[in-house]
C-alpha cells in the first residue's frame, strides 16, 4: 500500500488540490488561472515520482514513467497555449510520453494469454478513430487523420500494456491496479478530448478530460511506489 507519509508520496496530495484547482478553472473558464496551475499540477506529480523512485521496486518502470510524466508535461503546455499550431507538438509530447510508459510497462514482451485483451482494446482504438475519422472528413481535415489515427494507435498500446500485466505473475497486485487505472482514465480522457475536438464540442466534456486525466497520471505515478 503506498505510504503518503514517505518517499514524498506525500506530495501527491497538494498535486491533487491543485489539480482540483484546474478542474474549477477549466469551469468557470479562468484561463489565467489554468496557465498557473494545469502546469503546476504535473510539476507537483513529477516531484512526487522523482522522490518515489528512491523506494520504487522496479528502477526501471521507475525511470521510464518519470520520463512519460515529463513528456505529459510539455503536452500540457503545447494543448493549454492559444491557437491550433501548439496542437500537433502537443499531440506529439503525449506520443512520445506514451511510448515511454509502454516500454515501462513491458520488460518484456507481452505474455501470450494477453491477446484476448490485446483484440478488445484494439477494437475500441479502432471504432473511436473511425468516429473521429467520419468527422475529421466531413469538416474537410483529412491532414489531421494520420496524426490522430497514429496517436489512437499509440494509445491503445499504451491501454493493452497495462491490462497485460494481469498476465504477469511477478507483478504486485496493487501495482496492477494502478497501472490499470491510470491507463484506463487516461484513454477515457484522450477519447473524450478528441470528441470534443473534432466531433462534439461540450464545455462539460472539457472538465471531464482534466479530471480524467489528472486521476491518471496520480494513479501512474503511485505505480512507481507499488512496483
Amino acid at each position: 500500500m503506498l505510504d503518503f507519509s514517505q518517499q514524498g508520496g506525500w506530495l501527491l496530495i497538494p498535486a491533487l488540490a491543485t489539480g482540483i484547482v484546474n478542474w474549477i478553472a477549466v469551469a468557470r473558464a479562468q484561463k489565467r488561472v489554468e496557465y498557473v496551475v494545469k502546469p503546476g499540477t504535473l510539476i507537483l506529480v513529477i516531484i512526487a515520482a522523482l522522490l518515489l523512485m528512491r523506494g520504487a521496486g522496479d528502477a526501471r518502470l521507475a525511470l521510464f514513467f518519470v520520463v512519460g510524466l515529463c513528456f505529459s508535461l510539455a503536452g500540457d503546455v503545447f494543448l493549454m497555449l492559444p491557437g491550433e499550431r501548439f496542437f500537433i507538438p502537443g499531440l506529439i509530447s503525449f506520443f512520445v510520453a506514451h511510448v515511454f510508459y509502454i516500454i515501462g510497462l513491458n520488460p518484456t514482451l507481452p505474455p501470450l494469454g494477453s491477446v484476448i485483451v490485446l483484440i478488445v482494446v484494439a477494437a475500441l482504438g479502432v471504432m473511436l478513430y473511425m468516429r473521429i475519422a467520419a468527422s475529421l472528413r466531413q469538416k474537410g481535415e483529412e491532414a489531421m487523420r494520420v496524426p490522430v489515427g497514429a496517436y489512437a494507435a499509440i494509445l491503445s498500446l499504451m491501454l493493452f500494456s497495462a491490462w497485460a500485466t494481469l498476465f504477469r505473475p511477478a507483478w504486485p497486485a496493487a501495482a496492477r491496479l494502478t497501472a490499470i487505472l491510470g491507463a484506463t482514465l487516461f484513454f477515457i480522457s484522450d477519447s473524450m478530448l478528441a470528441w470534443n475536438k473534432f466531433v462534439a464540442p461540450s464545455h462539460v466534456m472539457r472538465v471531464g478530460v482534466m479530471v480524467t486525466y489528472h486521476l491518471a497520471q496520480f494513479a501512474l505515478a503511485a505505480t512507481i511506489a507499488l512496483s
